[in-house]
């Protein structure tokens, strides 16, 4: 390959690269925060309103609930996202759910 080949190759791939770096950080984000959000919510439905973690689930939005996996584990909530974000929440009877992480 000749040198403006190699070049050009080299401007393409760094302009990707900024482009990705640009728009990647907002959906990041909204994931990290969105497991948060989910374990607090699903906690508090489960342990405060005594509903069914199917009748919880029905809660969120379609797209997002094919997003999260979601766990309960007695008092304990863990959600995770894309195998990445993960959140946890736990019940106490005195204060009712909290995010542990």
């Amino acid at each position: 390959m000749g040198r403006k080949r190699w070049l050009w190759v080299v401007l393409v791939v760094a302009a990707i690269a900024g482009l990705a770096a640009w728009l990647l950080p907002r959906p990041l984000a909204y994931a990290n925060i969105a497991t948060g959000y989910a374990a607090q919510q699903t906690c508090a439905c489960l342990h405060v309103s005594g509903r069914a973690l199917d009748s919880c689930m029905a809660d969120f939005p379609s797209d997002a609930r094919k997003m999260f996996s979601v766990k309960q584990d007695g008092d304990d909530v863990h959600v995770s996202a894309l195998g990445v974000f993960k959140a946890d929440a736990h019940y106490d009877g005195t204060y009712g759910c909290r995010l542990l992480n």
